[in-house]
Order: C-alpha cells, then sequence, then structure tokens
C-alpha cells in the first residue's frame, strides 16, 4: 500500500502531470491510498480534485488513531493535518504487522526513523519505479524536466537523481 499526502497528490496530478507514476504502483501490485484529511485538503482545490476523482482507484484509508494525531500535532506544529494522518494511518498499519510506504514531503520524511515507518517522497517513488522498470531512464529524464518548469520545491541534488 502507498499512503499519499496532499502534496504528492498535487505534484502528480499538476505540476508534472504524470499520472503514470500512479499507474506504475498499481502495477507493480500496491494500493493507493490517502486518508480523509487529504482527501479534504485536495477538495479545496478542484483542478487536482477533478484530476483525483477522474482517475479513481485511490481508496481513502483510515487515519490511525485520535492520539497519535495529536501527539504529533503537539510535537511537530509545522505539519499540516494531512501530512500528520499520513503519518497516524502508516504507524497503525505497520502497527497492525502490514507493510505500506508513505509518500510525503521532506519535513515529514525527518520523522521516518522516530514513528519506525517507511516513508519516501515523490522523487524516490519515481526513482524506486525505475529500478523496478515500471518507469524508463527516458520517462525519467523528462520528469526531470517537468519537475523544473513546476513551482514544485525539491532540492537540485534529489532531483539530479531522475538523470542517473
Amino acid at each position: 500500500m502507498k499512503i499519499f499526502d496532499t502534496s504528492s497528490i498535487v505534484c502528480i496530478f499538476r505540476e508534472v502531470q504524470y499520472p503514470k507514476i500512479l499507474d506504475a504502483c498499481k502495477d507493480l501490485g500496491y494500493r493507493l491510498s490517502i486518508t480523509p484529511q487529504v482527501y479534504e485538503e485536495i477538495m479545496e482545490n478542484p483542478e487536482t480534485f477533478q484530476h483525483l476523482e477522474a482517475y479513481g482507484n485511490v481508496e481513502i484509508v483510515p487515519d490511525g488513531d485520535t492520539e497519535c494525531y495529536k501527539k504529533l500535532a503537539k510535537r511537530y506544529p509545522w505539519l499540516h493535518k494531512g501530512e500528520l494522518s499520513v503519518l497516524c494511518a502508516g504507524v497503525a498499519i505497520e502497527q497492525d504487522k502490514k507493510r505500506c510506504y508513505c509518500v510525503i514531503d521532506e519535513r515529514a520524511r525527518n520523522l521516518r526513523d522516530k514513528l519506525q515507518i517507511r516513508v519516501t517522497g515523490t522523487v524516490g517513488l519515481i526513482l524506486w519505479e525505475r529500478e523496478r522498470l515500471a518507469l524508463t531512464g527516458g520517462e525519467c529524464h523528462d520528469l526531470y524536466n517537468r519537475f523544473l518548469q513546476s513551482s514544485f520545491h525539491i532540492k537540485k541534488e534529489v532531483l539530479q537523481g531522475l538523470l542517473k
């Protein structure tokens, strides 16, 4: 299972306009998921919401327990509701001995070791898909250029990985 944060969904549908990133996850046998909070955040942007609804095949999963959410919100006030819910969903799924990856931005990814969950970013997901031959080197090069033309902020050294 891959649990996506709002920023990754916005990036895939609106910034780089490459839903094949999601297709590759499905083709590799992963369920695509978001939390109710992420769904609410996406609904606030009609264009992204329209893309998500048209795409389909993305399930809404429970966001973990309230205590996890409150604890993380208090300790990390800079994280928004969607990020918090994705992290808590990841914690709950891992506690059930199931495997998942949270696809989330850098600030939240820094908590992966503390929460003992699997976390990656949008570019990390793309690189993983390339390793599994679900995306080609040419597609990754195209995505590199799309990222450069987008307003999505990713460190240059991270983007360089798409060119290798």
